[in-house]
């Protein structure tokens, strides 16, 4: 397999939104709410969460929020068309939630970077009141105006 044609892929994301959703008990997650997660996670250090990011530290990583609601989209597609998330649709569009089968699918993924990704999420969860995407958002706008200006004077 082409490990560059996986790795910002639907599949790649579809990967970490199940070990996500194995994470977080008894709470249907959005959109919004599982890509504020996704990508405080990912760039946990950069929210004083780890100590390292797992994505790096690029100079853009803050410009890859905005699209990222495409490739969770897409994922989300992925993930129940194999049935290991099931989707509820409520007056605001659809949450989802993690299944058996999706279960057992995180329950094989026991590498370095599954992992660490669960160490991430959980420590999301442990900052951020998860069923409200309002402070995620709030949080992830400040990093990206703080590293505009960082930018700005370099």
């Amino acid at each position: 397999m082409n490990k560059k044609a996986v790795l910002g892929s639907p599949f790649e994301m579809s990967l970490r939104i199940l070990l996500m959703l194995n994470e977080i008990k008894n709470i249907e997650c959005d959109l919004q709410i599982i890509c504020a997660i996704d990508f405080i996670a990912v760039y946990a250090a950069d929210f004083n969460l780890l100590d390292e990011n797992l994505h790096g530290y690029g100079n853009y990583r803050f410009s890859e929020y905005p699209a990222r609601k495409n490739l969770v989209t897409s994922a989300l597609k992925i993930l129940v068309l194999n049935g290991t998330i099931a989707f509820f649709a409520n007056k605001n569009g659809f949450t989802y939630k993690i299944t058996t089968t999706g279960r057992k699918v995180c329950h094989d993924l026991t590498d370095s970077y599954s992992n660490e990704y669960r160490i991430a999420v959980r420590s999301v969860c442990k900052r951020y009141d998860i069923s409200n995407d309002a402070a995620m958002l709030n949080d992830i706008n400040k990093h990206t105006i703080c590293s505009l200006q960082e930018d700005k004077n370099e």
